[in-house]
């Protein structure tokens, strides 16, 4: 007879269970890649963009597998349309080629201004509808 399989819920990250569990399953995937050859060298990093000692904006990304991901990016609304994102962009972009990669994505709401994006050489690659519900996440990509 075979034994029921249990799963649980750990639903809170400032559980202890939640960092366990994160770094059984990452150890796993390690294991896996390693065995096929692929070494993940996840490698985070933050920007910020100042002027007289005023943060105005920044970018919180990540460079692996030859690329760059751009996990978010904002700039302060009193600091818009004044090149604050297209300089963090370029950053993190040069960022990125000095650690050898090649290409980088990112994604971003269709509220927060997707034709933004192609201005600056991104394309976009993908969508999911209805996310947030009635809206759209566009994903965009950008050779290196």
């Amino acid at each position: 007879m075979t034994e029921t399989i249990l799963v649980s819920t750990i639903a809170d990250d400032a559980d202890p269970a939640f960092a366990d569990a994160k770094s059984q399953v990452l150890d796993w995937l390690d294991q896996h890649a390693v065995a096929v050859g692929v070494v993940f060298d996840s490698k985070p990093f933050a920007l910020t963009a100042t002027r007289a000692g005023n943060t105005l904006g920044g970018l919180i990304g990540s460079t692996n597998l030859g690329w760059l991901h751009v996990q978010l990016l904002a700039v302060a609304p009193e600091a818009r349309n004044q090149g604050v994102g297209r300089a963090l962009l370029t950053a993190a972009e040069n960022l990125a080629r000095n650690r050898g990669c090649h290409a980088a994505w990112l994604d971003t709401y269709d509220h927060q201004g997707p034709d933004y994006y192609p201005r600056l050489g991104w394309a976009k690659f993908g969508e999911l509808e209805d996310f947030p519900m009635g809206g759209v996440r566009w994903f965009y990509r950008k050779a290196l």
